[in-house]
Parts: C-alpha cells; structure tokens; sequence
C-alpha cells in the first residue's frame, strides 16, 4: 500500500513538471516580463496594433508574428537592408548607402566590438532619420557564414546632429553555429511615438534561437531605458 502511493505522487509531481515545461519556455521569460501597469498596457497595445501579425509559435495567447511596419511615418530612410533565406542559403541586399563619414563612424564601432580589419564577411546599414529631429537611428550589422559557421557583430545606435554616437544594442564579434544561433541580435522595426506623450522611441525585434519579441526603447536627456519587451512568439 505504502509502495503504491509513493508511486501514485511519484506519478503526479512528473505530470505537474510536464505540463510546466510543455510549452518549451520557462514561466518566467525574461523577454516577456508581466505587464500590469496602464502605460505598459497602452504601449502593448500600440505595439500589437502597428507590428503583431497573425498567432504564431507555441507561446503565450497573445503570440503573433511580428510584421513589419507597412509605412513608417515621417521617417527619411537612407540606408536599409534586407535579408531572406532562399532555398537554404541567406541573401542580404543592401538598399541605399550611408555617407563615407557615417560609413567610418559605424565600421569603427563594430572595431571597438573586436571586428577585425580583414574580416571576409560583409557588413550591411540602416539610416533611419525621423523628420524634424536632430538625431538619426543607425546600424551596422557584419556577418559572415561558412560551412555550419556564422560569424556576426552588430551595433544600433543613436547619431545626433554633431556625429556623437550613443550605443543602444551591440553584440561583440563572436561565432555561433549557423543553424542554432546562440547569440541574440536586434532588428530596427519603427519610429514611433508609442504612447502618445510627444516623444519617439525606437521599435527594436530581438531575436534569439527560436524566440522572436519586440522590445520598445524610451530616449530621455541623453539616457535609454527598455519600457517595453514582448510579444512575437517562440517555437
């Protein structure tokens, strides 16, 4: 009898960590963190309106595929780049070009992340400039995929109207496995003012190994602040 119910709990305390881990997430996801206050709910629902698509993934409710903005509004775009994968191989065409100076001003901060000077790779720009402000959203992104290898670096950041960089991602020169990217990277998405209080903020996509979420970054006297993370979907 006393064998039959250790075993009976046994059973249960299994079944209740299945269930718990059935959805291939911890319960507490770092990219997804509760959003209770009025203003977080007011930017998600920004957020879910201008860039969430259809449900996707296995994650919360509310997952969605995160889409890209059909228009951005009063955004001077320079430079921007697009990637796709076609028939197993990653094509990236780089549409427009950044100034020579602007050029220099990114490569030398992809330097400082440990780029190296006679890198094989290509490295690929985004100039985002909203209108009537002084300031320009930046990237540039290096990569280089050989065999089951991708070797990456990237920068986004903030230009303002005397060429002072303020960094608002960065991911250092490293290497990963092409096919399970262990190293989480940011795609520009928007410029927007998400919650109506007068200000832009930028829209950012993380994107790490099978988990896709839109972070939103506040801009205030010089200084950054993430006030909002989530969304997207994960497998």
């Amino acid at each position: 009898m006393c064998a039959f119910r250790w075993l009976f709990f046994v059973t249960i305390a299994f079944n209740i960590v299945a269930l718990g881990q059935e959805g291939g997430q911890p319960e507490k996801d770092p990219h997804r963190p509760p959003c209770n206050s009025a203003q977080c709910r007011k930017v998600k629902s920004f957020v879910k309106t201008h860039y969430c698509g259809a449900p996707e993934g296995n994650g919360p409710d509310d997952s969605c595929q995160i889409r890209q903005p059909k228009k951005r509004l009063n955004v001077k775009v320079t430079a921007n780049y697009d990637c796709k994968w076609v028939d197993g191989v990653r094509n990236c065409r780089q549409l427009g070009e950044p100034s020579l100076e602007l050029r220099g001003i990114l490569v030398g901060e992809l330097r400082r992340l440990g780029l190296p000077a006679k890198a094989k790779g290509r490295t690929y720009f985004t100039v985002w400039q909203p209108s009537g402000l002084d300031w320009s959203l930046v990237e540039a992104y290096y990569d280089h995929i050989e065999g089951s290898d991708v070797t990456l670096c990237q920068v986004i950041a903030i230009l303002d109207q005397n060429s002072h960089v303020s960094v608002l991602r960065k991911v250092p020169f490293q290497k990963t496995d092409a096919d399970k990217n262990t190293v989480t990277t940011w795609s520009p998405l928007d410029l927007a003012d998400v919650n109506a209080d007068g200000q832009i903020e930028v829209i950012l996509e993380g994107d790490a190994y099978e988990d896709h979420w839109i972070e939103v970054v506040g801009m205030r006297d010089g200084s950054f602040k993430t006030i909002y993370s989530g969304l997207g979907y994960y497998l």
